[in-house]
């Protein structure tokens, strides 16, 4: 059991560890290391608690395979509805973040080798890579996501391990006169840091749903992606410095001139491949793992077969909006990743408020219940709804925006 525990613990921690993590460091730039940490915590802990609803909802209905099944028994059709378009657009806004991200950093590694290609071809090329292997199959998918992922770890590893040395504390030191626009913008961006709930009916029903192992699992897997954000952004602040990376910000290739900055800080000429490598695997598992759950739920929801035939169907219904929407958003990566946390708000709060509400209204049997009642789910609803007002004022002009 305790092995179970634990992998799950990683299997949540790997879910949330990705690309989103390249974006942070613009983020706390923008509002100050000490903010962007206290504002991340919130994150967090809304994110945690969102998860723990899915948990007792999923506890509740054991016959539900998934979150859609757990939906359809507690919500019944109109429910399922509304988890279906907020599913919809959640994958669809990453894996244009990803495409977007993924074609500038594919651009960035051909240009230092004298290949310049317009973003439109790299884009292109991106998404037949990953459309390829998820055409192949899950098992590919798995075995590729799981070698990027854990070259990704050593490279994180190292490249802290190289930039320690070059911390300047003056960097770090924690300055007041933040915006509170600065601040409310940079919550969508950090929220879709800990994007782990798909996998909690996975979770529940791995650990056989007791509640001691999926608490630790949620608590403790999402606790270490935090740790390690925490350390990532004081790293490139302390080694950049915030003035460097906030001029970076509004640059369509943000995170290419992020991860040259943090190159030119490492002394040896191979240095900035490996920040690119990093940047391409964090980007390579994120949209590999979005693509393929993607790419089985349009097949599930279409009924598209499982040949040859059918699955390129799907693929295409998979990847060519969000190619198309990277094309003509280019640079759009951190934008968005903001747009995603709209999504996930509806799907990891306001979804998992209803459905717990409804748990306890029907008192069914063998009840987990999370710590805190109805203050806690009202909390979390205003938060969520914090959320998404942020993004929204983003979108419309009143709040700064984030890349």
């Amino acid at each position: 059991m305790k092995s179970q525990t634990l992998g799950s613990s990683l299997l949540v921690a790997g879910t949330s560890i990705g690309a989103g993590m390249l974006a942070l460091p613009l983020v706390s730039a923008l509002t100050g290391l000490g903010w962007g940490v206290t504002l991340m915590f919130l994150m967090w802990g809304l994110s945690t608690y969102g998860g723990l609803l899915i948990a007792e909802a999923c506890r509740a209905c054991p016959e539900a395979d998934n979150l859609h099944g757990v939906m359809g028994r507690l919500m019944g059709p109109v429910g399922q509805g509304v988890a279906i378009v907020a599913m919809l657009f959640l994958y669809y806004s990453l894996c244009a973040a990803y495409i977007s991200g993924g074609a500038t950093v594919l651009a960035n590694l051909l240009a230092r080798e004298g290949i310049h290609l317009p973003f439109r071809i790299t884009a292109t090329a991106v998404v037949l890579a990953v459309a390829v292997l998820v055409v192949t199959g899950t098992r590919v998918v798995d075995v590729v996501n799981r070698v990027m992922f854990l070259l990704m770890l050593v490279l994180l590893f190292y490249i802290v391990l190289v930039l320690l040395p070059k911390i300047r504390f003056d960097h770090l030191a924690l300055v007041d006169g933040h915006s509170v626009g600065v601040l409310l913008a940079a919550l969508p961006v950090l929220y879709t840091s800990f994007g782990y709930h798909c996998a909690v009916p996975t979770v529940v029903q791995y650990v056989k749903g007791a509640p001691h192992r999926f608490r630790y699992a949620l608590i403790g897997g999402s606790a270490l992606p935090f740790s390690i954000y925490v350390v990532w952004m004081a790293v490139v602040i302390g080694v950049v410095s915030a003035p460097v990376i906030v001029a970076m910000v509004n640059s369509p290739e943000s995170v290419t001139l992020l991860m040259d900055a943090i190159g030119n800080h490492a002394g040896t000429a191979s240095f900035d491949y490996l920040i690119g490598a990093f940047a391409a695997f964090a980007l390579g598992t994120s949209f590999l793992g979005v693509a393929l759950g993607l790419f089985d739920y349009l097949a599930d929801v279409f009924g598209r077969s499982h040949g040859l035939r059918g699955r390129i169907e799907t693929i295409i219904l998979t990847l060519l909006i969000p190619l198309l929407a990277a094309i003509f958003m280019p640079g759009s990566f951190v934008t968005a990743l903001g747009y995603a946390a709209v999504a996930l708000v509806i799907l990891a709060v306001f979804i998992p408020v209803a459905l717990v509400w409804k748990v306890r209204k029907l008192h069914m049997p063998e009840p987990y219940q999370v710590a805190g009642g109805v203050p806690a789910l009202a909390l979390a609803v205003m938060v969520g709804a914090l959320v998404i007002v942020a993004q929204f004022g983003v979108v419309i002009g009143l709040l700064p925006s984030i890349g």
